[in-house]
């Protein structure tokens, strides 16, 4: 979690304690002091002293932050009033590493952090705050940007000074990593797992899949591209795509996994799909499509990206990097070229494969289809799934238009992940124009070949041309498992080349 960085070489250099510690003019701004006792001036001195001793034992180090944390919490108001920098304020696109607290809608301190995933905190000097930027709040609104706004990983940093309070700084703790203060130079406190937490850029986790499936035409709003942070230029895309039944909180666990990994962290920045996957598969396709291009025409141009999809949002993705003409999609509808070029079913059908994605990931996919979407439980969810009365209409003009009629059952997304899809078919068929890497669920139960993650078999999953492709031990639904979290970091950073396909 980190807002998009200023200019100048500073902005990224390792050295951020040469120009961003206290030292002369390149030193972080601290402030006058509000009034504060001297007797929490000195706790305060107290507890840096014990964070700066060398000798200090683990447990001195824990008693002193949680100290400095709740003597900082305990006055938040008057040191953030502060904490002002008069010469800069933030926008939506422009984040230094120090910060006015002018910007926010609010803080929450974290007193205690929770500690689940190294590399999402660091102990040392200040309190760790969540930063509450609503929407609203923005100089643009930012229609990327979740529901509830977004929440950032900030430090407020307080020293006192000769048994007075307090020099202080709102600032961004992975750009601002130490501060000096009269006991010598100190890391700054970091929580990035509390904003994680806290958004709610991933959706709702109560029950939305399911009535996504089941009522796509209830679906709040169109279908989006959400920012976990404000867009950053400088970062790469990475596009999550959740699949049938599922929401962008899926991604929860593995967005914990990814952030905790610096360099990461650093190279990305986060994009979640949102829609409802009861709808056509073709149709979400061309949604995710559409949504895309909403993003880049609203931020301006991007740095190519990856995209991320697991199931069948490894579909839609792979539906992004692939190319489609009209005498292959005749195959899927009759006579489609008749059709004008807006239709929403040509479009649906016929498309090229994006100029602005560099690779893409496909997690447990179904290229083939899963027999599961043509038993009994699909055959009952396709009968459950109720499409919108608007998209039956359109479809059903169309159809009219090519004299197939408009008495043809419209096929829902679980029609649409069936062995039997022509549309996937039509799409198996095609190379994809970018790099792809495959990750692929057997359970554990070896016997590759015959092998499945309970959904999606082997034979489906696989694609000849994927620059790589590993097998992890564990079902469909096991994206943040650790093999798996482990070979998209290795995709994730690659530079070059894709290496070629591991030997099973």
């Amino acid at each position: 979690m980190q807002p998009p960085a200023f200019s100048g070489p500073m902005g990224r250099a390792a050295g951020l304690l040469a120009g961003l510690v206290l030292a002369g003019c390149q030193s972080v701004p601290l402030g006058p002091a509000p009034a504060l006792s001297p007797s929490l001036a000195a706790r305060l001195d107290a507890s840096i002293a014990v964070l700066a001793a060398p000798d200090a034992s683990g447990r001195q180090r824990r008693d002193a932050e949680a100290s400095y944390r709740d003597i900082v919490a305990g006055r938040l108001p008057e040191l953030l009033q502060d904490a002002k920098r008069p010469t800069l304020v933030p926008t939506g696109k422009d984040w230094p590493g120090v910060l006015t607290p002018d910007g926010f809608a609010g803080f929450d301190p974290v007193l205690r952090s929770r500690e689940t995933r190294p590399g999402l905190h660091r102990f040392g000097v200040g309190l760790p705050l969540v930063g509450r930027l609503e929407p609203e709040d923005v100089d643009a609104p930012d229609v990327n940007a979740p529901p509830g706004g977004f929440r950032l990983p900030l430090t407020l940093v307080a020293l006192p000074e000769a048994n007075a309070c307090c020099r202080t700084a709102l600032v961004d703790p992975q750009r601002v990593t130490a501060v000096r203060t009269r006991h010598g130079d100190l890391r700054v406190a970091m929580d990035l797992e509390a904003p994680l937490l806290d958004t709610d850029a991933t959706g709702s986790r109560f029950g939305a899949g399911l009535w996504n499936l089941l009522r796509p035409g209830a679906f709040a709003g169109d279908p989006r591209i959400v920012f976990l942070q404000p867009y950053d230029a400088d970062k790469i895309p990475l596009v999550l795509v959740h699949g049938l039944l599922s929401t962008p909180h899926m991604w929860a666990p593995l967005v914990m996994d990814l952030m905790a990994d610096e360099a990461i962290r650093s190279r990305y920045q986060i994009w979640f799909f949102y829609y409802p996957t009861g709808q056509p598969v073709p149709l979400s396709a061309l949604q995710l499509r559409e949504a895309l291009d909403a993003a880049v025409a609203t931020h301006g141009p991007v740095k190519p990206m990856v995209l991320v999809g697991h199931s069948m949002g490894g579909i839609l993705s792979r539906a992004q990097v692939s190319r489609v003409g009209l005498a292959e999609a005749d195959g899927i509808v009759s006579g489609i070229a008749e059709l004008p070029e807006d239709s929403r079913v040509r479009r649906a059908l016929v498309f090229e494969p994006r100029v602005d994605v560099r690779r893409a990931v496909f997690l447990f996919t179904p290229h083939r289809g899963s027999r599961l979407a043509s038993n009994g439980l699909g055959a009952l969810g396709i009968r459950l799934i109720r499409l919108p009365d608007t998209l039956m209409t359109e479809i059903g003009v169309a159809l009219e238009h090519l004299g197939g009629g408009s008495g043809l059952r419209l096929p829902t997304s679980i029609h649409g992940l069936s062995p039997e899809s022509q549309f996937l078919a039509v799409l198996d068929a095609t190379k994809p124009a970018v790099p792809t890497h495959s990750i692929i669920g057997d359970r554990g139960r070896g016997d590759l070949l015959n092998s499945s993650d309970g959904v999606v078999p082997y034979s489906s999953a696989r694609l000849e041309s994927a620059a790589s492709e590993v097998v992890v031990p564990t079902g469909h639904g096991g994206f943040a498992h650790p093999r798996a979290v482990e070979e998209l970091k290795r995709i994730l950073k690659l530079g070059g080349p894709p290496r070629a396909r591991a030997a099973h």
